[in-house]
């Protein structure tokens, strides 16, 4: 029989091996916590990175002024009823100047313009630059950020003359730049918020929207360079036609029109916007 004093070595033994954890079990927990470390690090840059960019364009909300209400062109114009046509038309201009444009630009010399949808969180300086890439990554204030900015196609020229003129943006997790364009899905968001709204050096342009639906990343959606010819009356009724319900919005060959763009599943498709232009 063993003495009393190995049975006590022999328990005292036990007790060390059965409160030890075993080595694959603790290395599987150092991988889990360093996971949740990196995990908790990675939210915490995306959720500051979006904060950065919102707050930065919720300041440059104070250079516009009022909502783009249709009224104030149509005030605008009873004013000018005994005028001739000339001086109603300037009346009208002078009326609708709403975004310190110029101010901006002395900020930051690619912009020309601003977007809005009113009721929507999409209310953006334009941009535009030689290189499409840039502001994908890049603010207003020209700081990198996943936000980017929303930028007019480099080869449109920036005072939308062209009879198709493309506006690119994200489609931001936190609903902001435009995100909120697929909610064009529904018809019932189309009829509540049916019109987009872009101010330039020479006042505000409305544009009334006509056609919704998704397209691929080399859609010929995206061709621009047309003149009011046959060509250009025949891609308008292709992309009326694409559309995922009936806007009841005729467009024609006399129309200039704005496509608004963004990613959606996860990059691979895209959710097109597009407007034909009522002033």
């Amino acid at each position: 029989m063993r003495s009393d004093e190995e049975a006590m070595m022999a328990d005292e033994t036990r007790k060390k091996k059965k409160g030890k954890m075993p080595l694959p079990i603790l290395v599987v927990l150092v991988i889990c916590v360093v996971v949740l470390g990196v995990s908790i690090w990675q939210l915490s840059t995306i959720f500051l990175e979006y904060k950065a960019g919102t707050d930065e364009y919720d300041k440059l909300q104070t250079y516009v002024s009022g909502d783009p209400a249709e009224e104030v062109v149509q005030t605008a114009a009873e004013d000018g009823e005994n005028a001739d046509d000339t001086e109603a038309e300037d009346a009208s201009e002078e009326r609708v100047q709403r975004v310190a444009i110029s101010e901006l630009q002395a900020q930051n010399s690619d912009t020309v313009g601003w977007i809005q949808i009113p009721g929507t969180q999409i209310s953006y300086p334009l941009m535009h630059t030689t290189d499409d890439s840039y502001y994908l990554n890049h603010t207003f204030s020209k700081k990198v950020n996943g936000a980017g900015s929303i930028f007019v196609e480099t080869l449109n020229s920036a005072d939308f003359t062209d009879l198709h003129t493309i506006i690119y943006g994200h489609n931001m997790k936190n609903g902001s730049m435009f995100a909120g364009l697929k909610e064009y899905r529904s018809a019932s968001y189309l009829v509540a918020h049916p019109n987009v709204y872009v101010d330039l050096a020479d006042g505000t342009h409305a544009y009334q929207i006509f056609s919704v639906y998704e397209a691929d990343a080399d859609s010929d959606s995206y061709t621009i360079g047309f003149a009011p010819d046959e060509t250009y009356e025949e891609y308008l009724k292709t992309i009326k036609g694409r559309s995922l319900y009936d806007t009841s919005v005729t467009v024609t060959r006399e129309d200039s029109i704005i496509t608004l763009s963004t990613c959606t599943k996860h990059g691979e498709k895209r959710f097109l916007v597009h407007a034909k232009k009522l002033y």
